[in-house]
């Protein structure tokens, strides 16, 4: 007989949707303030990718996708270099920018945006787990929830916002896990 756990499984369905490059500087920074290096199992190429398998949300949630969002300056191979780090680290989709000297990054944040809030809308997943800290995000997390869907904020101390905190169904300080 089934345990009431895999029936729950059946029914959460979740996706992980990351501001990898917010994340990366972020981190970054924390690590500069607390004069520390990153745990043995944390992935950190600054101000691109900051990552950790133990970065899983709660076990009875099926999580079908993971999205990683950042941006790098440089050129094609680096980009492909780049991606095979993120999927290496149990991202199953990479969306990896161009980052221009001039203009920097602008499409990290709309691509979520628009990606997390098609997929609510398709109820793809009913769980979304965001791994960001922008107050910018906020209409995002509300949308969403206007979805019917949970949205549980994932992220570091330094840089989170309050509103984004409160608008969350759920927040997560990720410090514990990465410091």
């Amino acid at each position: 007989m089934p345990r009431l756990n895999e029936h729950i499984a059946d029914l959460l369905k979740g996706m992980v949707f990351v501001d990898g490059e917010n994340l990366a500087i972020r981190y970054g920074n924390l690590l500069k303030k607390r004069n520390v290096t990153p745990k043995g199992h944390v992935i950190h190429v600054p101000n691109v990718l900051t990552w950790s398998s133990t970065l899983n949300p709660i076990p009875v949630v099926d999580v079908i996708r993971r999205y990683y969002y950042t941006s790098v300056q440089g050129d094609d191979p680096l980009l492909a270099e780049t991606e095979k780090k993120i999927k290496a680290a149990g991202i199953e989709a990479p969306r990896i920018f161009r980052k221009d000297k001039t203009k920097g990054s602008k499409r990290v944040d709309i691509t979520l945006a628009t990606d997390m809030l098609l997929h609510a809308a398709r109820k793809h997943y009913n769980i979304a787990f965001l791994v960001a800290g922008d107050e910018d995000y906020v209409p995002l997390v509300r949308a969403v929830q206007s979805e019917g869907a949970r949205v549980h904020v994932w992220f570091v101390s330094d840089g989170i916002s309050s509103a984004l905190q409160n608008a969350a169904d759920e927040f997560v300080d990720l410090d514990p896990f990465l410091l």
